[in-house]
């Protein structure tokens, strides 16, 4: 364990037992400083959190970190000495888990495993390459429910990142875990069975370098937590002196996710009359009570992630039997880098794909709407890049926020919303959850999944899922976390089969 610098700009000299430093790292894209002069080290057997916002540079100094990358100044040192590349990092055993999937979905479980498994050979790589992936399933995720023989792409998005994460333990002499958002997709029992299986590795002495943007959860696992902004690390504290408004006021600003300001007060009367009038979309089953969005709602699916929520989002989008829903409407998709992105096209034609109905006179895009069509939503959700730069070199969050800026661009009566805030910082959460009161003030609905059963405080109603079934539907206070979670474990007396 190693105890936080007194001075935390003298982040490489203060760190005992340092297995990995990095001395004045700048990393330039064109005429953008990704990195900046960064000085950082990481001990032996430690948990280094890695916090800021959408774009601060996380990403890029963990790929500089893991080899992937070379700083344009600066250097990156290993205690064992030499060049520090893609390939001494692998020799050291030095792994990352990226926030954007690497898994191949065209092959199984097992056989991403042996990909990446440098010692792979002869007869006997799938036998063996099926037993480690499954140990380490078994190990770090009991009760996961994933076949191994099964081909990634028909995995849900919670267990392709238990498979990568998986993927990253079976690293032969495994030294450091470098973690890029690793619980974003995860629930909430398998979040814990992960950082119980971290905690178990530092004590074997792997190191560990931790990005998410769940404070709390930063807070619970980090020895010393690193605050970066606009390229540049510019606080390294203890975890026991600090605390989620401290970290939150150094990466700029008090920036705690609301959960509560944008909630609309109905009265019982009002809601009676959003459902009753201007329905935009219903799911009937024979005998049960059917899910009903009503004009201007912003409706929640809550619950146990896999238990149906994605299945009624995909449903609502598809028209499906027994579905009655508006013609126009918009969906924002959970996989960002399978369906959502286009990564050959620039920000402004992956905001405006949409949009091309309202764009289009006699078939033909005009070319002024669109520009300011992608010029408005860019400017609105302060999208880092502009309209003009590639998608793919956006942040993750940034990503996102053209995702859902694209859903609401069109001229969709009903948005439905697949997990949309994954990935992103309070400060963007803050943002969407404005934009999506303020479109629902008028008149648009919205559906929206969420893995935070604390954000469904921004919903009208909620309808919590357990085993593909809705059990329960809450509004006005009834909305609390504790609520939620009670609901989808316990048993209701109405349930309604969604499938």
């Amino acid at each position: 364990m190693t105890a936080a610098p007194e001075n935390p700009g003298a982040l490489t000299a203060e760190v005992s037992d340092a297995v990995l430093t990095a001395v004045g790292v700048t990393k330039r894209y064109g005429s953008t400083t990704a990195l900046a002069d960064i000085d950082l080290a990481v001990g032996r057997g430690e948990i280094l959190g890695l916090v800021g916002h959408n774009g601060a540079g996380k990403s890029t100094l963990m790929r500089v970190l893991a080899g992937r990358e070379r700083p344009d100044d600066g250097r990156v040192t290993w205690h064992a000495g030499g060049e520090w590349t893609q390939k001494s990092a692998a020799d050291a055993g030095v792994r990352m888990i990226y926030q954007e999937l690497a898994l191949c979905p065209d092959l199984t479980v097992a056989e991403n495993i042996a990909l990446s498994d440098r010692a792979a050979r002869g007869w006997t790589w799938r036998r063996r390459a099926e037993r480690d992936i499954a140990d380490a399933l078994d190990t770090v995720f009991p009760g996961h429910g994933i076949s191994i023989v099964r081909r990634t792409s028909d995995l849900s998005m919670a267990q392709r990142q238990m498979v990568e994460i998986a993927r990253a333990l079976c690293t032969p002499r495994l030294s450091m875990l470098i973690l890029d958002e690793p619980t974003e997709s995860l629930s909430v029992d398998a979040t814990r069975q992960l950082y119980t299986h971290l905690r178990r590795l530092t004590e074997q002495g792997i190191s560990m370098v931790l990005i998410s943007h769940r404070m709390q959860e930063v807070l619970a696992a980090a020895d010393r937590i690193a605050v970066m902004k606009d390229g540049r690390v510019v606080e390294v504290v203890a975890t026991a002196s600090t605390d989620e408004d401290a970290l939150l006021a150094a990466m700029g600003g008090e920036v705690r996710a609301d959960t509560a300001t944008f909630r609309r007060v109905t009265s019982d009367a009002g809601d009676k009359g959003a459902r009753s009038e201007g329905v935009v979309a219903r799911v009937a089953e024979a005998g049960s009570r059917p899910f009903v969005v009503g004009a201007g709602e912003i409706v929640g699916l809550a619950g146990l992630a896999g238990h149906g929520q994605d299945a009624l989002l995909r449903r609502l989008w598809a028209n499906a039997r027994g579905a009655t829903v508006t013609k126009r409407r918009a969906y924002v998709p959970g996989d960002r880098q399978t369906s959502g992105i286009f990564p050959l096209w620039s920000v402004a034609e992956n905001l405006t794909v949409s949009a091309t109905r309202r764009l289009s006179v006699a078939g033909v895009i005009r070319s002024a709407p669109k520009r300011r069509l992608a010029a408005e939503w860019v400017d609105r959700l302060k999208v880092k890049g502009g309209a003009r730069a590639p998608i793919t070199s956006l942040s993750g969050g940034n990503q996102q926020k053209v995702l859902v800026a694209r859903g609401f661009a069109a001229d969709a009566a009903l948005v439905l919303l697949d997990d949309p805030f994954r990935g992103v910082d309070v400060s963007t959460k803050n943002e969407l959850y404005a934009l999506m009161r303020v479109e629902a003030s008028r008149g648009r609905s919205i559906v929206w999944y969420s893995t935070e059963n604390s954000e469904m405080a921004h919903c009208d109603r909620v309808y919590v899922f357990r085993s593909g079934r809705i059990v329960s539907e809450l509004s006005g206070d009834e909305i609390t976390e504790d609520r939620i979670i009670a609901d989808s474990f316990g048993e209701s007396r109405t349930e309604e089969p969604v499938r």
